[in-house]
Parts: C-alpha cells; sequence; structure tokens
C-alpha cells in the first residue's frame, strides 16, 4: 500500500492516473461514436443496438458508474496537478515564450469545461428530457 499512495503522491503517478482515464474517456467516445453511427445503417441497425444497451441491464449501469468515477478522477486529479503547478512557482513569468507548448495545450482548462457543460447537457437532453 505505501508503495501506491509514493505512487499517487508524486507528479508524475498522478500524471499517469490522468491519461490513463483520459484515454478510458476516449474509448468510451470512440465507441459511443460508433454505436451512435449504426443510424446511417438503418432502423433494424440502430434499434438492434439499443436493445443490446437494455439488455445489458444491470452491467449497463456498473460501466455508467465507472464511466463517472473516471470522470471525477480525471478532473480532480487534473485539479491537484494545477494547483501544485501553481505552489510551485507562485510568481507567472515576465516574459512568457511558448517554445513547444501548443494553443491546446495552454487552454486544456477551458476545453475541459466546454466539454463538462456538454456531457451535462446531453446527459440532461438524452437521459431525463428535461431540456
Amino acid at each position: 500500500m505505501n508503495i501506491l499512495a509514493a505512487f499517487y503522491r508524486s507528479s508524475v503517478g498522478k500524471k499517469i492516473i490522468v491519461a490513463v482515464t483520459g484515454i478510458i474517456l476516449i474509448l468510451f467516445v470512440i465507441g459511443h461514436l460508433l454505436g451512435n453511427l449504426q443510424i446511417f445503417l438503418g432502423p433494424n441497425w440502430i434499434n438492434g443496438y439499443s436493445q443490446h444497451l437494455r439488455d445489458l441491464g444491470p452491467l449497463l449501469w456498473a460501466i455508467r458508474a465507472f464511466l463517472l468515477l473516471t470522470v471525477i478522477t480525471h478532473i480532480y486529479v487534473t485539479i491537484q496537478l494545477a494547483l501544485e503547478n501553481r505552489r510551485a512557482r507562485p510568481e507567472r513569468y515576465i516574459d512568457r515564450q511558448y517554445v513547444k507548448a501548443t494553443f491546446a495545450s495552454r487552454h486544456m482548462v477551458m476545453s475541459g469545461l466546454i466539454v463538462l457543460a456538454f456531457i451535462a447537457y446531453h446527459l440532461a437532453h438524452f437521459t431525463s428530457r428535461s431540456i
């Protein structure tokens, strides 16, 4: 257990956790996309897919719980890493010249918030039909 605690306390360990949870979420999005693209194959395909999801029963709820835990872990550890980075250098650089940082890497917080807002909207729209 001491090894796991040391792994989690390290910056590299946290970055590995963020990477693994990110890969899990990307794989879910790809699977979700492939399932929903079946609508273009005709009504029998998409109806078969939706019936397959309904037939999963309790396993589907276990998958949903796992995905929710993955999202929460990803966000929580990412916030911890950002706070650790800020504590490591509390004052900003005077001259900010980016050598290899892309626009996307510099604005991950904003893109993450946009994705989180879309997920909330998507779940509200298709699950509870409240929007």
